[in-house]
């Protein structure tokens, strides 16, 4: 059976979207798990993009089969990026789609796990009902934020906003510099919740992912892209040990 994996953030602007595609990337092709990205954000995907595809169906044509799946529905569904990665694209339409409901993610899910080895959910930024049914069924999940104060705020409201069995197994800080004002060190200490990896800037390894659709961890000279290449080997540990026995000790 396969693990779902929740990226999630407080608010947009994180680098959420493009670190869940750029691990669902290094994990499928790189380690060669089986692996689908799910795209929860509804007329706002922008996984597609990312990976320089054009999908012609979308989780949501699943809608009136979600309580009988099988692989065969999920087949028609998907779109092929390569080898051991697929993506399951977000609705395109803002208006006339409803969002998920928690039952119907459960199903969803339950079908991927077997078929896939990971299942990495990019979900819609802060707290909407999608993301709560996320966080409920997300068997590791992963806040990603920015070293800045705004984003600090929005992310320890939304940790605080959480029960407890609903904690995240980790802190993404993404364009870290070691001129920040704040350490990860700090980061951790002010949120409460156990540092998973830090991301550096790197503005041009971004830029020709966004302009060409190719993952910065597919791209040598980036260094996000190498950064993203060891969290994914982390990651994969993680899952291997279990979050109890699991120790950043372990890390190279």
């Amino acid at each position: 059976m396969g693990t779902v994996i929740g990226v999630f953030s407080a608010k947009g602007g994180v680098g959420k979207t493009l670190l869940a595609t750029n691990l669902a990337a290094a994990c499928g092709v790189g380690y060669h798990k089986k692996t689908v990205l799910v795209d929860l954000n509804i007329g706002n995907g922008t996984t597609d993009l990312l990976l320089n595809l054009s999908p012609e169906r979308y989780w949501s044509d699943l809608g009136s089969v979600f309580q009988e799946l099988t692989p065969q529905h999920l087949s028609l569904t998907i779109t092929e990026y390569r080898p051991d990665l697929d993506l399951l694209a977000s609705p395109p339409d803002l208006i006339k789609t409803e969002v998920i409901k928690m039952e119907d993610l459960s199903l969803l899910f339950s079908a991927l796990k077997k078929v896939y080895d990971l299942i990495i959910l990019d979900t819609p930024s802060g707290v909407d009902p999608p993301v709560r049914g996320c966080l409920a069924l997300a068997e590791i999940k992963l806040m990603v934020l920015t070293p800045d104060a705004p984003t600090l705020r929005s992310t320890s409201r939304f940790l605080n906003a959480l029960p407890n069995s609903k904690k995240t197994n980790g802190l993404i800080i993404n364009q870290y510099s070691p001129a920040a004002a704040i350490t990860p060190e700090e980061v951790k200490d002010h949120l409460g919740e156990p540092v998973f990896g830090v991301l550096p800037i790197d503005q041009a390894g971004v830029w020709a992912n966004v302009s060409y659709g190719e993952p910065c961890v597919f791209r040598k000279s980036s260094k996000l892209g190498r950064s993203i290449r060891q969290l994914s080997g982390r990651l994969l540990r993680l899952i291997d040990h279990g979050p109890e026995n699991y120790s950043n000790e372990d890390d190279d």
